[in-house]
C-alpha cells in the first residue's frame, strides 16, 4: 500500500512539473520577443562579441570573414571595433594570410529618435559596413518589420529560440535603403577629403569621382531592383531574465551579374551578448 502511495505521488509530481513547464512556455513567439525587447530597453550597458562571414557562388565559397566586438554605455552610446587585414593593393579584398598587415577600426554610434546613427559623418566604407552589423540595430529592425516568427525546436535548457524570417519585399527594401545610405556617406567622406587636394587639381578630380560614384550607385540600384532577398534570424533568449544571449542572421541575396547570370551571396553573422547591467 505504501509502495503504491509513493508511486502515485511520484506520478503526480511528474505531472505537476510538466504542467508547470507548459505554463511557463505559454507565450507566443511574438510575446517572447516583446519580453526580450522590454528587457533590453531597461539595460544601461552590455557587451557583445560577433563574427561575420561572406559566402558567394553556388557552392557557397567563403570569401571574407572577421570578428568584431561592441560595448553599449549609458543606454544610447555604442562603440564597435574590429581588426582587419589591409586589402591587397588594387584588389579591395581582405587577404587571409598570416603575413597580412592589420588595421584597427572603431565606429561610434548613437541611439537617437529611434535609430542608431554614426556620431560623426564617417565616409569610410569599412566603418559603414561595420555599423551595419550592429545587432542592436538588427533587433530594432526586427521589431518594426513585417515578419514571420516561430519557436525553434531543440533549444538548450533554460533558453528559448525564435526563428524570425523577414517578409522578402521588406528585406529587399531595407537592404536597399541601408546600402544607399552607405553610398551617400561614402560620397560625403571623399568630398570632405577632397578639400585637402590642391585647388587647381580639385575640380577635375571631383568630376572624375562624381562620375565613378554615380556609375557605381546606378549599378547597385539596378542590381538590387532585380535581386531576391531572404533574411532569417535566430534569437536565443534566457528564460530566467528574458534577455537575449545570442542573435544569428543569414542574409541571402541573389542578383544578376553584368552577363545576366544569377549570382548568389550570403552574409552570416553570429552575436553573443554578455555583461548586462
Amino acid at each position: 500500500m505504501k509502495s503504491a502511495y509513493y508511486s502515485f505521488m511520484s506520478l503526480l509530481f511528474a505531472v505537476l512539473l510538466l504542467v508547470s513547464c507548459s505554463l511557463r512556455d505559454n507565450k507566443t513567439p511574438e510575446q517572447w520577443y516583446r519580453v526580450t525587447w522590454s528587457g533590453l530597453a531597461g539595460c544601461d550597458s552590455l557587451t557583445f562579441r560577433g563574427e561575420a562571414a561572406l559566402f558567394s557562388g553556388a557552392e557557397g565559397k567563403l570569401t571574407e570573414s572577421f570578428a568584431y566586438s561592441g560595448q553599449l554605455d549609458d543606454h544610447h552610446r555604442l562603440r564597435m571595433a574590429t581588426v582587419l587585414p589591409v586589402p591587397a593593393e588594387g584588389t579591395g579584398r581582405l587577404p587571409r594570410t598570416a603575413e597580412s598587415k592589420a588595421k584597427a577600426y572603431q565606429v561610434n554610434l548613437l541611439w537617437k529618435s529611434g535609430n542608431w546613427s554614426l556620431e560623426a559623418n564617417e565616409g569610410d566604407a569599412v566603418l559603414q559596413g561595420l555599423a551595419r552589423l550592429n545587432p542592436l540595430d538588427q533587433l530594432e529592425g526586427i521589431r518594426t518589420a513585417r515578419k514571420v516568427m516561430s519557436s525553434d525546436k531543440g533549444a538548450a535548457r533554460g533558453t528559448k529560440v525564435l526563428r524570425i524570417e523577414l517578409d522578402p519585399d521588406e528585406a529587399k527594401a531595407r537592404l536597399k535603403a541601408k546600402l544607399t545610405e552607405e553610398m551617400e556617406a561614402v560620397k560625403n567622406g571623399w568630398k570632405t577629403r577632397l578639400q585637402q587636394v590642391e585647388a587647381p587639381r580639385r575640380p577635375r578630380m571631383e568630376a572624375e569621382l562624381n562620375e565613378a560614384w554615380s556609375d557605381s550607385k546606378e549599378r547597385l540600384l539596378t542590381m538590387l531592383d532585380q535581386s531576391e532577398a531572404k533574411v532569417v534570424y535566430h534569437l536565443t533568449i534566457d528564460r530566467h531574465n528574458g534577455l537575449p544571449t545570442r542573435l544569428t542572421s543569414e542574409t541571402e541575396l541573389v542578383y544578376p551579374n553584368r552577363l545576366g547570370l544569377k549570382v548568389k551571396e550570403a552574409l552570416l553573422t553570429d552575436n553573443r551578448f554578455e555583461n548586462y547591467r
